[in-house]
C-alpha cells in the first residue's frame, strides 16, 4: 500500500480522498492535494486536518509564523533529534501515542515511528475522538 492509500484508509471519513502528497515535515505532518487541486494540511500529532483551498492559499497558510513553527517543529524538533537521532528513511519523529491523545508535548515524550503507522494510529484516533466534547475524559484499551 502506498502513502496515498494510506491517507485515504485512515482519513477518508474525514472527508477527502488525497490524491497526491505534496510536502512532508520533519515530524510527519502532511500536505496534501485532491483530485480538484484542492489542498489539506494534515496535523498528525494534532490529529487533524484543515483544508487550506487552491494551490495560493496553501501557501499563504504556509507562510504564517505558527504553521512554520508546526511544520519545521522548532526546539521540540531539536530536542527529538538530539534525545533520539536522526530517523531512518519512512520514519518521523512525533509524539509516543498516549501522549498524542493527551496532546503532551514535551521532550521526553517523543519517539520514532514510520510514518505510515502515524497515519494509521492519528486517523483512527481522530475518527473516534472527534465527537467528543473538549475536555472529556476517556479511557485506552489496547488490543493485539
Amino acid at each position: 500500500m502506498n502513502l496515498v492509500d494510506v491517507i485515504n484508509k485512515s482519513w477518508g471519513w474525514a472527508g477527502f480522498k488525497a490524491q497526491r502528497v505534496r510536502a512532508q515535515s520533519p515530524m510527519g505532518h502532511l500536505l496534501i492535494s485532491d483530485a480538484d487541486e484542492q489542498f489539506f494540511y494534515l496535523d498528525t500529532d494534532g490529529m487533524s486536518v484543515i483544508a487550506l483551498g487552491d494551490q495560493a492559499a496553501a501557501q499563504a497558510h504556509l507562510d504564517t509564523d505558527e504553521a512554520k513553527e508546526l511544520w519545521f517543529g522548532g526546539e521540540l524538533l531539536a530536542k527529538g533529534l538530539e534525545l533520539l537521532g536522526e530517523p531512518e528513511d519512512g520514519s518521523v519523529i512525533t509524539l509516543k501515542p498516549l501522549a498524542m491523545l493527551q496532546g503532551d508535548y514535551a521532550p521526553e515524550n517523543l519517539c520514532i515511528m514510520p510514518l505510515e503507522e502515524l497515519i494509521r494510529f492519528s486517523g483512527e484516533s481522530a475518527k473516534q475522538l472527534k465527537d467528543l466534547p473538549e475536555g472529556t475524559h476517556f479511557s485506552v484499551e489496547i488490543t493485539d
